[in-house]
């Protein structure tokens, strides 16, 4: 596994607690986390997919927008998915989730980190299948 910057220590223990593999990348000046076998809720053309965030200078006090998959994800039933484009990392073409915090759920400097981040991409995941 790649290791080519240090996250914060609590972002480390998130992910090994919860058995997450997991490794940084710096591809082109931008740090990534790839998140391997991200478990997804049923719904969708696979059980789960490698995902990755982007970690903009200034992390943690620095939001985390938006999160990446690979595979592209689908919905079983057919209905499209919005607010998606491909992004090319890692010799691999991702699917992009356009989805952002909002003024009623922004960033909180302090409090937000991957784990929080990662939560609010499983809620988008759940919300996403409810869409017709």
């Amino acid at each position: 596994m790649r290791n080519q910057f240090h996250l914060p220590e609590a972002d480390a223990e998130y992910l090994e607690r919860f058995g997450l593999s997991w490794e940084t990348v710096i591809e082109n000046g931008c740090m990534r986390v790839i998140v391997y076998n991200f478990p997804l809720p049923d719904g969708y053309n696979v059980k789960a997919a490698d995902l990755y965030l982007r970690i903009e200078g200034g992390y943690p006090d620095t939001q985390i927008d938006m999160a990446y998959f690979y595979p592209a994800l689908s919905r079983v039933d057919g209905v499209s998915l919005k607010a998606i484009t491909a992004d090319s990392f890692d010799g691999k073409q991702w699917q992009r989730w356009s989805r952002h915090r909002t003024s009623t759920n922004p960033w909180r400097s302090g409090l937000d980190n991957i784990e929080t981040h990662l939560i609010f991409v499983g809620e988008w995941l759940k919300h996403e299948l409810t869409k017709v």
